[in-house]
């Protein structure tokens, strides 16, 4: 499966890269939502995760704008937030968002999380 990360922070883009192509998984990283997009033009991408704290676009509207593009309606999306919530995963849901997962990211869990969105 080709996973699209999206983190203006480079070190942990390379970081979750790095762990990702570790256990077999094909990665494409971006450092804003626009460069996010570009690739999704671009690539087949099976899975998601975006930083919800990002320049030009948050990852919640990056995730609306993913939905509204038939191609990637159904593409699974992790947000990683290090200012997590009730009230920000929720909204996330509602805006297409399949699951939240805090920073720092705890790499077992997304391992885990990235195995469930398959």
């Amino acid at each position: 499966m080709n996973i699209l990360v999206v983190d203006d922070d480079l070190e942990l883009c390379t970081l979750l890269s790095r762990f990702l192509e570790k256990h077999g998984y094909k990665v494409h990283s971006a450092g804003d939502a626009l460069q996010a997009l570009d690739i999704l033009e671009r690539f087949p991408i099976g899975l998601v995760l975006t930083d919800f704290m990002m320049p030009h676009m948050d990852g919640i509207r990056f995730t609306e704008t993913l939905r509204s593009d038939p191609r990637h309606e159904q593409t699974p999306v992790i947000l990683l937030t290090a200012f997590s919530s009730d009230e920000l995963a929720e909204r996330g849901m509602r805006r297409g968002v399949a699951l939240t997962l805090e920073k720092p990211v705890d790499f077992d869990r997304l391992l885990t999380l990235v195995r469930f969105a398959q």
